[in-house]
């Protein structure tokens, strides 16, 4: 069965003053979740998005909030941020995390999503030895850290190696894809898999206007790709 088609657009990539109109778009057109970027400076070389601004979301919108942890112990950060029951909490499998399939099962246990992030060079297996444990996977098309990158050479063949994974053990987890997702590209993460697309500059925030009149054209194209 095919899955729905899920947009996540990221608010790292456009200013703080714009959120207001921005997320009364994103309501208007019923976004999946708001994607918010944690980074602390050392796990990845950029410092971004804190608990005051995720408090100012969450005041203006019930839609839900992905916290996406790039950060070293990503345990320490989850009640600095107090997250509402119905949000997301993902974190890199690749990070110093002491205890991942339990920080996994915390967040759960907190009424949130859990989701696992692969980086480029994270292998897929991770999943396989969590697979009790997740909501979801974020694959990423770049490497972590900023916005505007290319897309890494190898990310379509490990997107289609995470769908047949969670396929064979069935897994029924929505599969996001962070990093490049113009339309081109997001037709062939598709193709090769993916069903949720964290959308930035490159695609859809380029201007609130300019999201409300080329969201549908881009969930349309990706939808009315031939499988």
């Amino acid at each position: 069965m095919t899955k729905e088609i899920k947009i996540a657009p990221s608010i790292m990539c456009f200013r703080s003053w714009e959120l207001p109109d921005y997320v009364k778009a994103f309501e208007e057109k019923q976004i999946d979740n708001i994607h918010f970027d944690v980074m602390d400076g050392h796990f990845v070389e950029n410092i971004m998005l804190g608990t005051s601004l995720y408090r100012d979301v969450i005041e203006l919108t019930d839609l839900p909030v992905d916290i996406h942890l790039m950060c070293y112990e990503p345990e320490r950060f989850i009640d600095y941020f107090s997250p509402r029951k119905g949000d997301r909490v993902c974190f890199h499998a690749g990070a110093v995390c002491n205890h991942p399939y339990r920080l996994l099962q915390r967040i759960r246990e907190k009424g949130l999503l859990a989701g696992l992030v692969l980086d480029p060079g994270t292998p897929v297996s991770y999943l396989e030895e969590m697979k009790s444990v997740i909501d979801y996977v974020m694959v990423m098309a770049v490497n972590p850290g900023f916005a505007g990158q290319a897309r890494v050479p190898d990310c379509l063949d490990k997107l289609r190696r995470v769908s047949e994974l969670t396929a064979s053990c069935g897994m029924d987890v929505d599969i996001f894809v962070d990093g490049n997702t113009t339309p081109e590209s997001a037709r062939e993460m598709y193709l090769a898999g993916a069903n949720g697309f964290v959308v930035g500059t490159s695609s859809l925030l380029r201007g609130v206007e300019y999201f409300r009149e080329h969201y549908d054209g881009y969930i349309g194209a990706i939808r009315n790709t031939v499988k």
